[in-house]
């Protein structure tokens, strides 16, 4: 391969990498808001290493979920709720960064579930079923590191008291107390973001 073919290759990826696209179901003033936070957090902070997928979609209809085409609602659309929807959008990415390393994933899971036995299931507590539940672990360990990382630690601190009481309360609550467990997991099967 020439050198300027892969000069061409390596900028192509680097473009790619910071485009995203943002499409809206309704056109709704809630979700074109979102679209403008999403990008205002973009701009704000660098991103890059936890977005896994180019394409979100904003419905303010859904409960947010990654796959098959990452998606987000209009809960957090207000200023004072950016901190969350940057949580939220993290933690859809995430999703991804597992789905890519999906035999990697599978042998954390299976090392977390010798840890944490008889895990819940089902809103508000869990996930969607006990898998859900053993990589909502993984997942939500990683966005909590990414929100550390990108905001200061009474910011991080407000999110994570947030989602304890709101959403994966179980998972969330594990996370903080058991966050060294998971921490050896991730790097164990290389799961980390770096």
């Amino acid at each position: 391969m020439s050198a300027k073919l892969s000069l061409l290759l390596l900028l192509g990826a680097a473009f790619s990498a910071s485009a995203l696209e943002i499409t809206t179901e309704h056109k709704s003033k809630a979700e074109l808001a979102t679209v403008k936070l999403i990008e205002s957090l973009r701009q704000s902070h660098d991103l890059k290493k936890w977005e896994f997928t180019d394409k979100v979609h904003i419905d303010e209809t859904v409960i947010p979920h990654s796959h098959p085409l990452l998606k987000l609602n209009t809960r957090h659309t207000s200023r004072k709720d950016t901190d969350k929807l940057l949580a939220t959008y993290l933690h859809e990415q995430i999703h991804w960064h597992l789905d890519y390393n999906k035999s990697k994933t599978e042998s954390a899971v299976n090392e977390l579930k010798t840890f944490f036995k008889n895990v819940p299931v089902g809103y508000p507590e869990g996930g969607d079923d006990e898998n859900s539940t053993y990589e909502h672990l993984l997942v939500c360990y990683l966005e909590l590191q990414a929100i550390a990382e990108l905001l200061s630690k009474q910011r991080h601190h407000k999110v994570l008291e947030y989602w304890k009481n709101d959403h994966y309360t179980w998972i969330y609550k594990q996370v903080e107390v058991h966050h060294e467990v998971i921490a050896k997991v991730l790097q164990k099967h290389q799961l980390e973001i770096r």
